[in-house]
């Protein structure tokens, strides 16, 4: 039986919430015709109670969801599953540090996402790009496919990836809700009544459906616009939006200009809404870019005509015949807001084809043709087979399921050795994986000597590309190919090479080592939140551990893995990370490439790496004489202790400090 968990905002009040709650109604009908097992992570993020939804949401969610953290870690530690994660892209990268877990669970997004055999995004944008924020986070789950909503965003994602499947948001039933009728100031019977609805923000336009409304029927006593909004970052409070909304009408010039707009910032239900499309007249919106808008579609299930640009992506289920589609133009995404780039185009609506538009739909009402063509919409997008609901979900598990139209991803014995590390959420899971997986093998480690340049590039990649490989700092960045584990602490970072996400040392996730990590300071403390990591030890700080150095009391086997998760103080990332894992991964030789420690008086502006200084660094090591000259001593006894585990030491560098008696060879 194939399994997939599917991960989203199943209890949020936002676009991406409704949408998620809609495809996992798709996949639960189409499931009778898949031998699938489905599972559900909640992300919440801005999450209504429970209640609130509907009695078929409730049985989903209920039916579906993780109860706890040992189901998500007996279903996932096979890394045999599919995940489709529903989100705007970057939230994958923060949201198990600033929202909320799945009831029950601890935060176990990125490691479900991370573990999966293959992983599937789920997402629609609003305009013909993304941003290099979007880019930056698909290239850092390495998605298998994008399914989309629409054709705008399967042609701008088919730039990104071969496999994009467009899969809209499914028809639902509207008619189990039923409405409650509100209280207005005044009765809506005798008047042509627009309502619009969206969240308050540029991008969905109100300042040109203000500025259109108020120019044409604002000085109309049947004329009435109701807008149902929220706020945002953009204006908050109900109150920042009706200033907004009073400064925008007052911009305007027109006699006689009646009070007949209608704010509506409090939260509604869905019986509130319901009574909106049941006694408005028509639906508008004018945004400038939809990824698929769930509002215009669910006017149209309501039978409203929808007056909307005449481009983006909800064109896909409107009718050619519709009447009231307003022209406009494709122009840059000029707005200060770094989700938006200045490369991309969204559609800006023309106020003078709004205004005719709205003059036609009011002349029409007045004659008493407006209701059919709200009908003929309806009925259009009732008989168009691509939105029907089991279709979609039939279509979303045939091609998530389907090797043949998403290729099996070619994993070799590392790829899969970090799938399950990955699917465990504690430390001492992540290791009891690693415990013996390269038994009797040799670990070769890439250490940030000099002697490390006596080996070329080239000579290393080839001699070394079927071995275990452990690299030390920026040692990976030289071998980014050939590396199996790759260590860093905190000390002699590298630049960011990226102003987005800030990330020390990237991985190709294609070919991705595992990834251990140290510092004296706790996780988070010392390098950006996005560099990647799988596994983290706590160093004690020098000053906090009374001159007790491993390299000092040599207790080596107090701090073997198996039988302590707490790590000394070496001092030095090898004495502290990077031999205890050799040992724990099985290996019976190390040989070190790049291990030199210089013996003369040195100091942090002097001191040679093979890269040369730490001058351009982030968080400079202290180069201390006292501390190279005891961890150069202490390879004696460390050398002669891996040789009662079994395990030969070997330095292949005649420039090598350490103890003499450690067997120097040649790589050949």
């Amino acid at each position: 039986m194939k399994k997939i968990v599917y991960c989203g905002q199943f209890m949020d009040l936002s676009g991406y919430g409704i949408a998620a709650r809609r495809y996992l109604d798709a996949l639960d009908i189409a499931s009778k015709n898949h031998e699938i097992d489905l599972k559900i992570y909640i992300c919440m993020v801005a999450p209504i109670e429970h209640d609130s939804l509907n009695k078929r949401e409730q049985e989903l969610i209920n039916k579906y969801r993780f109860k706890n953290d040992e189901e998500i870690d007996s279903f996932i530690s096979d890394n045999d599953y599919e995940c489709i994660w529903h989100m705007p892209t970057p939230m994958a990268l923060f949201s198990d540090m600033r929202f909320g877990p799945s009831p029950g669970c601890s935060h176990s997004l990125q490691r479900i996402i991370r573990s999966s055999h293959r992983n599937h995004h789920l997402v629609v944008w609003e305009t013909t790009d993304i941003s290099r924020e979007w880019r930056d986070a698909i290239e850092w789950y390495n998605p298998s496919s994008i399914i989309t909503a629409c054709k705008m965003n399967e042609q701008m994602y088919s730039k990104y990836t071969n496999n994009v499947l467009l899969a809209p948001h499914p028809i639902y039933n509207i008619d189990n809700i039923q409405s409650t009728p509100v209280k207005l100031p005044f009765d809506l019977e005798d008047k042509f009544t627009i309502f619009s609805m969206s969240q308050w923000t540029y991008r969905k336009g109100f300042d040109k459906l203000i500025a259109a409304f108020t120019s044409e029927l604002g000085d109309k006593d049947d004329c009435v616009l109701i807008l149902k909004t929220f706020g945002s970052d953009e204006a908050q409070s109900k109150e920042q939006i009706a200033q907004i909304v009073k400064a925008l009408r007052g911009r305007i010039f027109k006699k006689n200009k009646k009070n007949n707009v209608i704010l509506l910032g409090d939260y509604a239900p869905e019986s509130d809404i319901k009574w909106f499309y049941e006694n408005s007249d028509i639906f508008a919106l004018l945004p400038r870019g939809e990824g698929f808008s769930l509002t215009i579609f669910e006017a149209i299930l309501n039978g409203l005509p929808v007056m909307v640009p005449g481009e983006g992506g909800h064109v896909d289920y409107i009718s050619d015949e519709n009447k009231f589609m307003v022209d406009g133009m494709w122009d840059s995404c000029i707005i200060p807001n770094e989700i938006y780039s200045i490369d991309s185009n969204w559609f800006e609506p023309n106020v003078l084809s709004a205004r005719k538009n709205l003059r036609l739909a009011y002349e029409m009402w007045k004659e008493g043709k407006l209701p059919q063509e709200g009908e003929k919409l309806k009925k259009h997008l009732l008989k168009d087979e691509r939105f029907d609901v089991e279709k979609i979900g039939n279509d979303i598990l045939e091609f998530v399921l389907n090797d043949d139209t998403i290729p099996e991803p070619v994993e070799c014995k590392k790829q899969k050795l970090y799938k399950s590390v990955s699917s465990k959420s504690a430390p001492a899971g992540k290791l009891d994986v690693l415990k013996d997986s390269f038994k009797g093998e040799t670990a070769y480690i890439l250490n940030c000597g000099p002697s490390l340049n006596d080996y070329s590039q080239e000579f290393l990649n080839d001699f070394l590309k079927d071995k275990l490989t452990l690299s030390v700092k920026q040692a990976y960045s030289r071998f980014p190919e050939i590396t199996d584990f790759h260590f860093f602490n905190c000390s002699n970072l590298p630049m960011p090479d990226d102003v987005v996400l800030k990330q020390y040392y990237t991985y190709d996730e294609d070919n991705r080592p595992i990834v251990v990590a140290s510092s004296n300071y706790d996780l988070g403390q010392r390098w950006e939140p996005f560099q990647k990591h799988d596994i983290f030890f706590k160093i004690p700080i020098r000053t906090e551990i009374n001159n007790e150095f491993i390299s000092t009391t040599k207790k080596f086997d107090d701090f073997l893995i198996d039988n302590n998760l707490t790590r000394p103080c070496g001092p030095g990332i090898m004495y502290e990370t990077v031999i205890y894992t050799a040992i724990h991964l099985g290996v019976s030789e190390i040989v070190c490439i790049g291990w030199d420690l210089t013996n003369f008086k040195v100091d942090v502006n002097t001191y040679k790496h093979f890269y040369g200084t730490t001058e351009k660094l982030v968080n400079r090591g202290d180069i201390l004489e006292w501390e190279i000259d005891q961890t150069r001593k202490t390879t004696k006894e460390l050398y002669y202790w891996l040789k009662n585990l079994g395990i030969e030491l070997k330095l292949a560098s005649n420039k090598s400090t350490l103890y003499d008696g450690i067997p120097r060879i040649e790589l050949k």
